[in-house]
């Protein structure tokens, strides 16, 4: 994508300038496919003693923190979660009492361009408008109200209250849009159709040319009567992402894939060890470098996938989660070095694979899978408090050390909740996995979610238990299509030493439906825990407060309100 910025403002005929605009274009291209580009406005309460500090603070920290937000975090998500933090701070220094601080209100808007959509929130009056093909739109709508006649009060701003309610909508964008945010003195006595006609008396490509636009209508503004500040900020998207296949494909294979290495072998200075697994998907050696402490992994992949853009897409993905998770329960990632080849090197991590551990453990208790599980489950965890999804997550992909704590080490095939809207370059977004542990809804083309991750959880924990995956879907040849191809065999049929419950508890993690499936993986390991003890299997049932306690409680409750009330009844009366 390629935008511009531009703006201007304006005391006016005001002492104090309460309005604020800020923006900022990365110059990472990374940080500009991810992120995109910003632009932001805030109009202060002119009544209010410290409002200007506000809306300067609110312009300023709501692009900053954006840029260090985890790029994970879905723009509508995280600007909320921004906002929220700001008016927390707002509220709080209005009810603080202190004249230095109180007095902090603000109206708010941002637009956000990533890749080929645009993202606006909005709280107050401030306004987000769209120039197409010469007509302007209002994106916003007003958060005012005429209260006894009088003039337009704002209904909602940061600062008021202490909940906020913010609007959020989002467009698909075209090259040259044009994006104003501008503040009620200009809107309030410049109507859409006057705006869109002196915009059109100039060019509108560089940052002068914006900074120009912006500076002629706060003036003319000015010249129509408005005895506000005035201020106007532009974002003008001059070309959008559109990557093609062919373009995906170099972009891709840039670096060149090394052959396959033997011991002793040195690539970019680290020398081969050992190699510890290969296949026609990718390579993997333990390897170590002059000057570095330890043995480290590096992977590859394997000759032949030159043109598997759905490969190469998950292994520049996997560098990249590996990268921005940090979690001593997932392999870290070393940052990334120049190099003409294509590879990643992470830490070591020294143990036993879940498979390796089936093995040795053929028939284990519900209780001695239990802390297992558990583990593995806090190592998910990791992955969807980012907003990701593992969607491949398989015994061969977990290590056990030698602490028993589950460390993840295969993370190619991660749905990242914020990178929906980015373009793919036409690769599928399918993961590559066993479809023995894939949850249905994501073979069958749908959107993963955590309970997706569930699903796998709970196959894992029938085979530990049964030996063999509960639906074998490699041996078919082909996708399942209906629910009747995910049919759960008995497990007492492979186990009937275990517990009875055991099927009941498996099956609703094991849904085909994920809101079949518990809410929380908390839930189904509370499940397995209450079946290991001998509590029986299910969900417990919900007891209303009233039923709560014995019968003598509530009746000594009741009476013991009814004495403090009349107690209360007498002081009040002989008071009077």
């Amino acid at each position: 994508m390629k935008a511009v910025l531009g703006g201007w403002s304006s005391a006016g005929v005001k002492p104090r300038n309460d309005d604020a605009i800020s923006g900022r274009i990365p110059e990472s291209a990374w940080e500009l496919h991810t992120k995109g580009a910003i632009a932001c406005i805030a109009d202060g309460i002119s009544t209010g003693r410290n409002s200007d500090k506000a809306a300067q603070i609110s312009v300023i920290q709501f692009a900053r923190d954006y840029y260090s937000a985890p790029e994970s975090w879905p723009v509508r998500d995280c600007a909320g979660r921004l906002l929220t933090a700001l008016n927390t701070w707002f509220h709080a220094q209005n009810r603080s009492g202190s004249p230095e601080a109180e007095g902090q209100v603000t109206t708010f808007t941002a637009v956000i361009a990533r890749s080929q959509t645009l993202h606006v929130v909005h709280i107050g009056d401030t306004r987000a408008l769209r120039l197409r093909s010469g007509r302007l739109r209002c994106l916003t709508e007003d958060h005012s109200a005429r209260f006894m006649g009088e003039h337009e009060a704002l209904t909602r701003a940061l600062g008021i209250e202490n909940d906020i309610r913010v609007d959020y909508l989002s467009e698909q964008m075209q090259a040259g849009d044009l994006y104003l945010l501008t503040s009620d003195g200009l809107h309030a006595v410049l109507s859409e159709a006057r705006m869109a006609e002196l915009l059109a008396a100039g060019p509108l490509e560089t940052q002068g040319d914006l900074e120009a636009a912006a500076r002629g209508l706060c003036h003319a503004a000015l010249d129509a009567g408005s005895d506000d500040n005035v201020s106007c900020m532009m974002l003008r998207v001059l070309d959008l992402p559109s990557e093609s296949l062919t373009e995906a494909h170099s972009r891709l294979t840039a670096q060149v894939i090394p052959p396959r290495l033997a011991p002793g072998n040195r690539i970019d200075g680290w020398e081969v060890i050992e190699v510890l697994h290969a296949s026609t998907r990718s390579n993997v050696y333990l390897v170590r470098r002059a000057g570095e402490d330890g043995r480290f992994v590096l992977k590859a992949p394997s000759k032949g996938l030159e043109d598997n853009l759905q490969y190469l897409d998950g292994f520049t993905l996997e560098q990249w989660v590996g990268r921005r998770i940090d979690n001593p329960q997932v392999m870290k990632i070393r940052p990334h070095e120049d190099s003409r080849f294509l590879y990643y090197v992470a830490e070591h991590v020294e143990g036993l694979t879940l498979r390796q551990w089936m093995d040795q453990h053929p028939t284990p208790s519900v209780a001695m899978i239990l802390p297992l599980l558990g583990s593995l489950a806090s190592a998910l965890r990791a992955f969807h408090r980012m907003g990701m999804v593992h969607r491949d997550l398989k015994p061969e992909n977990v290590i056990l050390g030698a602490d028993g704590r589950a460390r993840i080490i295969d993370f190619g095939s991660v749905q990242v909740s914020g990178f929906r809207e980015l373009s793919r370059g036409g690769v599928e977004d399918m993961p590559e996995g066993s479809l023995n542990y894939i949850a249905p809804e994501v073979l069958l083309g749908q959107e993963a979610s955590p309970r997706s991750d569930l699903y796998a959880l709970g196959v894992i924990a029938w085979e530990m238990l049964a030996g063999d995956v509960p639906v074998d879907l490699e041996t078919r040849g082909k996708l399942p299509t209906r629910a009747e191809d995910w049919a759960l065999p008995h497990i007492s049929d492979k186990r009937p030493d275990l517990p009875e419950g055991a099927q009941a508890i498996l099956a609703r993690v094991l849904s085909v439906a994920p809101k079949g499936r518990p809410q929380a993986m908390s839930e189904f390991l509370a499940e397995l825990q209450s079946l290991a003890k001998g509590h029986g299997a299910g969900r417990p049932e919900f007891v209303p407060l009233l039923q709560r306690g014995s019968v003598t409680f509530w009746r000594g409750w009741a009476l013991a309100s009814t004495v403090l009330a009349l107690l209360l009844l007498v002081l009040l009366l002989g008071g009077s």
